[in-house]
């Protein structure tokens, strides 16, 4: 993760504030993170007196109101009406992190799923979470989506107008979110917002930096059912896929996979950077930019992780196939059995009716019980 400039002056910040809902129908330069500053009055920091993972001093005030809080518009949704970006870039700039959370999670009959990148540069990241950055406030509020908010628990930024919501929380196997990346740069730079408080008219000031981390600080972290196509000289800095949530009430004992496919042609994955880069040491190759491998096996030289679901009955196959293209960085794969002693065998199967259990836990098509890691390397890539 790269910061902002650390003297970024209030106005450029504010873009962030007034982009709310625009069009992409030209080229142009996007920041989804901004700092609304009140210069009477001092931005107190949210932080945990107790270690008890719940911020209980400090915070931030309401977004929309006359306070000091960071901003936030980068959801992407299948129309720019109803969400901050549509789903296509092509030649822009963005400046952030941007997030399908909506794109993917709306389950719109016939709505699009897929977010086309092409000839722009992302100086950020790509997610499929909800952004986290700030802290709700006492006394507890209702949020846009009618939720009461518990006071000062840690919560995350949403887009709600009355369409934007989630329709359906079954996983449906199959629904498949597509990205495509030709000719574009997604760096893992500015996942990190850095701004400058200001307060009592600028007689004192007060630095601090609201920071999301998205998986191992990856350009593209993703926990759905994902196809990723880089190509035509595109550059990522890092690609982290989870096993998300699988339930599904209509779901019974028939097989289901959660499928990964990742293709690369002509093109770079690197690693990102899990430390904000002005850190004096941990950061990515210990260099100015991400993708300077170090080669350390740190978490700062990840370029490529797969993370199952522990708590999913299902597998998870991730295949990637590189053509012409690099691999610089570490590979990750972490695989649970997946049993649960419900849809399947939990002690074994009795295969020819002797009555005797002769196969392991599990289902009875054993490639089911495993998750598999595929990584093929064509025409001259390396690794």
């Amino acid at each position: 993760m790269h910061s902002w400039k650390k003297k970024l002056v209030v106005s450029q910040l504010a873009l962030a504030c007034t982009l709310a809902i625009t069009s992409q129908a030209n080229a142009a330069n996007y920041d989804t993170w901004g700092y609304h500053d009140n210069t009477t009055t001092d931005l107190v920091w949210p932080y945990d007196t107790d270690n008890d993972g719940i911020a209980d001093a400090g915070g931030m005030d309401p977004m929309g109101s006359d306070g000091n809080y960071v901003t936030y518009n980068g959801f992407v949704y299948y129309n720019n009406a109803n969400g901050d970006f549509d789903t296509v870039f092509k030649g822009d700039t963005v400046n952030g992190t941007i997030s399908t959370y909506y794109l993917n999670h709306d389950y719109a009959s016939g709505s699009v799923n897929q977010l086309d990148i092409s000839n722009s540069v992302i100086h950020g990241s790509i997610t499929s979470e909800l952004p986290f950055g700030y802290y709700s406030i006492t006394p507890a509020e209702v949020n846009a989506k009618g939720e009461v908010v518990t006071p000062q628990t840690y919560s995350g930024y949403n887009f709600y107008n009355g369409i934007t919501t989630d329709l359906d929380y079954n996983w449906y196997d199959g629904d498949v979110f597509t990205l495509n990346v030709s000719n574009s740069t997604i760096d893992d730079d500015y996942e990190a917002l850095y701004f400058t408080d200001t307060y009592l008219d600028g007689d004192k000031s007060k630095s601090t930096n609201e920071t999301f981390y998205t998986a191992l600080g990856v350009a593209v972290n993703l926990d759905v059912e994902s196809n990723i196509n880089i190509t035509n000289n595109s550059r990522v800095a890092g690609i982290a896929l989870s096993e998300g949530n699988t339930s599904n009430t209509t779901y019974t004992s028939e097989y289901h996979q959660w499928d990964n496919n990742i293709n690369v042609s002509n093109s770079t994955v690197t690693s990102g950077s899990q430390t904000p880069l002005e850190e004096s040491n941990g950061f990515f190759g210990k260099s100015a930019e991400p993708s300077d491998y170090a080669g350390n096996g740190g978490e700062n030289d990840v370029a490529l992780s797969f993370s199952d679901n522990a708590g999913s009955n299902y597998s998870m196959k991730n295949n990637v196939n590189f053509d012409h293209s690099t691999l610089l960085g570490d590979v990750e794969f972490t695989s649970h059995w997946n049993n649960d002693g419900v849809f399947f065998y939990s002690t074994g199967h009795d295969s020819n009716g002797d009555g005797v259990l002769d196969t392991n836990g599990g289902w009875v098509d054993d490639a089911q019980n495993v998750d598999e890691l595929n990584i093929t390397l064509n025409n001259g890539s390396k690794w």
